[in-house]
Order: structure tokens, then sequence, then C-alpha cells
């Protein structure tokens, strides 16, 4: 009968998520049906406070300043864009090139531009 030296323990650790929370499923389906914005903050969409808001703002995509397309798949209400925008920059002004406004995406940082009619729209 020869002594086994004893197992090691392992740290306990918190278990993985179940899968999104109830939160995070209502926030993408508001998305789907294009209410809210992918901004952490949106404004503009549905809330605990008014779950029955009417969303008449259209969401605008960031734009590559080379060949036009898309910098990601993440789209915005202009309002939630530059308040977005103007958070980051901590008070310095935005960035004008002739007709457009030079942004990143609130959410992955992909650089890019939006049109100025699109930035006054969302002032």
């Amino acid at each position: 009968n020869p002594r086994r030296p004893p197992r090691e323990r392992k740290r306990w650790s918190l278990p993985a998520a179940p899968g999104p929370t109830l939160r995070q499923r209502v926030e993408r389906k508001e998305r789907e049906a294009n209410l809210r914005c992918h901004d952490m903050s949106c404004g503009v969409g549905p809330s605990d406070e008014e779950p029955d808001a009417v969303v008449n703002e259209s969401q605008i995509h960031i734009i590559r300043g080379v060949d036009g397309g898309n910098v990601c798949s993440h789209t915005f209400h202009p309002s939630c864009l530059v308040t977005s925008q103007r958070v980051a920059l901590k008070g310095l002004e935005e960035s004008v090139n002739g007709d457009s406004v030079e942004v990143s995406c609130p959410v992955c940082r992909a650089d890019g531009s939006i049109s100025r009619v699109d930035w006054d729209a969302g002032a």
C-alpha cells in the first residue's frame, strides 16, 4: 500500500458564461431592427425608461478614404458617432478634409471618415 503524493489542488475560477445576457440579446435584436446603433451609449434607440422610442435617424458607416469602402461593419446614428468622436478628441477640433471629417470607430477603433453633411446632421 504505497503512499501516493497528494494531488495538486486547482485554483477555482469562474465558469464560462452560458451565452449572451438578456440585455445583449435585446440590444442585438434592436440593432437588427435598425433601432439601435453599435455605439455603447446609443442615445437614439429604445431605453429602459422609454422602450417604445420612435427612431427617425438613419445609420451610417465609416468609410475608407482610398476606395470608399466601409472600414468595419459597425453602423452609427450620426449624433451617436459625433458625440463619441468629440469625447475621444477630448475637446480638440475635429479634422476636416474638404467635404469629409476624419473619425475612428468607437467599437473597433478603425480609422476612416464620414461626410461633412453626416457630421453636421449629428452635431
